[in-house]
């Protein structure tokens, strides 16, 4: 088990080192891709399909800003935990990736951190929680 960070954009990195920081200090195993639902979405539903294949178990960490479709979009193409990770950016300061992370509809089983400077440890720890559930 571990914890997949799928980002939107590459630009999107430098906002969860946080993240990574607590992952290091916690032993919590995960790995990072970039995949966008926009710009990429053949490929992302390609790397959720293989990943649904393999059996692995993991939670997701889907961060996105702007429209922030990425979560939903994860959510509704495989079976695992995802947790929408909104980033501060763009004319509402993260509000308007907030919002469609938070207001998905019924029957699309994404949740989500708040907006703030610890959203990034906050979606590690939910994440690492999870985990622990299952016995990791």
């Amino acid at each position: 088990m571990k914890v997949i960070v799928i980002y939107g954009s590459p630009n999107d990195k430098p906002f969860m080192e946080p993240a990574r920081e607590y992952f290091a200090q916690e032993n919590v195993p995960y790995e990072e891709t970039v995949l966008s639902a926009h710009r990429d979405l053949p490929e992302l539903i390609r790397f959720l399909g293989n990943l649904e294949a393999s059996g692995e178990k993991a939670v997701i960490l889907a961060v996105a800003g702007l429209s922030a479709a990425l979560p939903g979009v994860v959510v509704m193409s495989c079976s695992l935990p995802v947790i929408g990770v909104p980033v501060p950016g763009g004319p509402l300061n993260g509000i308007d990736a907030l919002l469609a992370i938070a207001q998905c509809p019924g029957g699309v089983p994404c949740t989500t951190v708040g907006l703030h400077k610890k959203t990034p440890v906050n979606a590690a720890m939910a994440a690492h929680r999870i985990l622990k559930l299952a016995g990791l």
